[in-house]
């Protein structure tokens, strides 16, 4: 098992800055999230990851686009935009060596009528289906995150019943289509994140690790994560922090086994 953090693109550390900083908590995974890349003024090339990674004994998993992308656009020209961004993510993931790619499984809007609900859903399914595919191709999982629901907005993954039935709706079978489980979003929504280690098992490839008071998507430390990940035992365990301190706040009151 792998514990690390998520380079947010809030953070100003190169990458390298903060695979030293995490160093430095006895942490030895890095999320490289698209966003930060996609911000960074020297963002760094897959190859040069793969150095870094080599270098400092880290494994990467990355997070596939997801602020203002939409694998269940109604827009077929935007969907197909999505999918390629997300095929993107996936082979820069392979050429860095990163175990994993995690990707949000779409959403619309409440208010939208039923017609336009089913289409999203069913966008959302072609979109995941072209890239499970692609993540076969290359040797990378992608893994499926349950997203935490919101009041606006229906979100295919944000319940344990809708990321089932995404997932079986998709029809790949394959090591390389897997699940992220995302504590956080699991209490924001108001079940417990054990239904999901229940429901997927060993497919949870990757964990998302934060804490809230169940109602809004807070993002707080997670002292107890050492236990929570052993409970759901994912290769790939990852601090999602709003800061390097929260990190650091997180480790200092972990609980080790």
């Amino acid at each position: 098992m792998h514990y690390g953090a998520s380079l947010d693109l809030r953070f100003d550390e190169s990458v390298e800055e903060f695979v030293e900083f995490l160093d430095t908590q006895g942490l030895s995974h890095v999320e490289i999230r698209r966003g930060y890349l996609d911000v960074a003024a020297d963002a760094p090339t897959p190859a040069t990851l793969r150095d870094i990674a080599e270098s400092y004994d880290v494994t990467y998993t990355f997070h596939a686009p997801h602020v203002d992308s939409n694998l269940g656009n109604l827009n077929e020209a935007l969907r197909r935009g999505t999918v390629a961004s997300v095929v993107e993510t996936l082979d820069d993931a392979a050429l860095a060596g990163a175990g994993a790619v995690v990707v949000h499984g779409g959403d619309v809007p409440k208010r939208y009528p039923d017609r336009a609900q089913v289409h999203s859903r069913e966008q959302a399914v072609r979109s995941l289906r072209e890239c499970a595919h692609h993540a076969d191709d290359v040797g990378v999982p992608l893994c499926l995150e349950n997203q935490r629901e919101r009041a606006s907005r229906r979100r295919h993954t944000a319940t344990p019943d809708r990321l089932a039935a995404l997932v079986d709706d998709v029809g790949v079978d394959s090591p390389y289509f897997g699940i992220t489980l995302d504590v956080g979003h699991a209490k924001a929504t108001g079940f417990d994140y054990r239904e999901l280690v229940d429901r997927f098992g060993d497919r949870i490839v990757v964990a998302h690790l934060h804490d809230n008071d169940g109602t809004g998507d807070d993002h707080d430390p997670l002292p107890s994560f050492r236990a929570v990940a052993s409970e759901i035992g994912a290769e790939y365990n990852v601090l999602e922090m709003k800061s390097l301190g929260d990190i650091e706040r997180c480790v200092r009151g972990a609980t080790f086994d």
